[in-house]
């Protein structure tokens, strides 16, 4: 599985990705090379398995080389240059680290043994960070995947905004709120400054909030969805992998930390808001009660399957997922008021983004911006239009911005017009973290 695991991967970092000609020929070339080989490796795991990580002949040899030039390449166009050197130069240290005198140095290994425990063992690529991908990552990925398709972002900000809104320093509380709820099915930092911070920064800023304590507010809320159950970062299923430890009892002990997490911020945010005396939403800009029930349920029907499926019924985490998963893609062909249409698309070509996304997404990088559902509670200007207010500021103060990582709002990367003033955000998304010290 996990050579297939791999091969499946692949395209989606070397083929459905924007750049020039002769980027993605390149592309293209690794992600044949790459998923040939894995192809290969998964074909003949039975007889590969008999000859204990040692490779034999030249052909194997080939592959292994394959598979580790094509592997560090993914990671480079995926995460940048940092983790692959520091990969490249453990592999040069293997290889030549004979050579090095002194208690730095080792005996050395044989090519053969060295290549085939890193590609044909289960070790190397194929280690335990690959079947935890595998068994459990993927499947809670897409569990994210399916809710954030529909209507429960809408519902995570309408939860948050119909909660604290009204409250001193409303605009921030919010944020902390949306980031909590929005880490529970993202468990990325950056995802999540991508999806809330899009709204909150800007309402933010547009009610007299300091744009340093916008731009703080929303990074460390973010931050905070890495540790908020039941779908946290990386981290929490290495820890299953390496520890033993049912992914439950991860979840259950994550629980209180995350609560004391956010409960932290909030208070600094009450402290700071009755400080300098900040307002709470307007009245208008918050969601009526039939809204906040209705969108709610777009999260919380799946999250309760979810949860019954790991915790009263017993299932693995795995099947729990699958059911909720189940649950959430019904749920695709419910309007946002409720009602049920089984002839609908869960994502017809007219609420399909630029590049074939959910309605509101679009693909700017790793992260999509959901705008459609929020625009006309964030900011209304006279004559009918809808517009955010202009975040260009931020990026001189912003930790937040900087976490943004390139996500943009519609039209800052497709050259669109609708609104001229926030492609600029998608710039300030990558100068902020040079500025920050401004």
């Amino acid at each position: 599985m996990r050579p297939l695991h791999l091969a499946l991967a692949l395209p989606w970092i070397f083929l459905f990705v924007e750049g020039s000609r002769a980027y993605r020929a390149s592309g293209a070339a690794f992600c044949g090379l790459g998923m040939a080989a894995s192809l290969w490796v998964a074909w003949n795991h039975s007889e590969l398995g008999d000859q204990y990580g040692f490779l034999e002949g030249d052909v194997q040899t080939g592959i292994a080389i394959v598979l580790l030039l094509v592997v560090l390449e993914a990671a480079r166009r995926a995460i940048s240059w940092p983790l692959p050197t520091v990969a490249l130069l453990a592999l040069i240290y293997g290889l030549f680290g004979q050579h090095i005198p002194g208690e730095f140095g080792h005996s050395g290994t044989p090519l053969a043994s060295f290549l085939g425990t890193l590609t044909i063992a289960e070790g190397g690529i194929w280690g335990s960070l690959a079947g935890v991908s595998v068994s459990v990552v993927a499947i809670f990925v897409i569990f994210g995947a399916v809710l954030n398709a529909g209507e429960a972002g809408q519902g995570f900000m309408n939860i948050a905004s119909a909660a604290a809104g009204r409250l001193k320093g409303g605009a921030a509380k919010v944020s902390v709120i949306s980031s909590a709820l929005f880490g529970s099915i993202s468990g990325s930092a950056s995802a999540n400054v991508a999806s809330t911070g899009a709204i909150t920064l800007p309402a933010m800023t547009r009610l007299g909030y300091p744009k340093r304590l916008a731009a703080a507010v929303e990074a460390v809320a973010s931050s905070g969805g890495q540790i908020m159950p039941p779908l946290m970062g990386a981290g929490a299923f290495v820890m299953v992998e390496l520890t033993g430890v049912p992914y439950t009892a991860i979840m259950a002990a994550a629980l209180l930390p995350a609560f004391l997490y956010f409960f932290a911020v909030w208070i600094g945010i009450n402290g700071y808001a009755s400080r300098y005396e900040l307002a709470g939403l307007a009245r208008e800009d918050r969601p009526d009660l039939r809204a906040v029930i209705i969108t709610s349920a777009f999260f919380a029907i799946p999250f309760a399957v979810l949860m019954w499926g790991m915790f009263a019924a017993r299932y693995t985490p795995q099947y729990a997922a699958c059911l909720a998963i189940l649950v959430g893609f019904a749920m695709l062909f419910f309007h946002a008021d409720g009602v049920l249409d089984i002839r609908r698309d869960p994502l017809p070509d007219g609420k399909r983004g630029d590049h074939g996304g959910p309605a509101g997404v679009d693909d700017c990088g790793d992260h999509p911006v959901r705008l459609d559902h929020h625009r006309r509670a964030v900011d209304h200007r006279p004559g009918g239009e809808d517009h955010l207010a202009d975040p260009v500021g931020l990026g001189r103060h912003a930790v937040a911005v900087a976490a943004l990582d390139g996500a943009c709002l519609p039209g800052a990367r497709n050259g669109g017009a609708d609104d001229g003033g926030l492609r600029d955000l998608c710039v300030g998304s990558r100068s902020g973290a040079d500025q920050a010290g401004a």
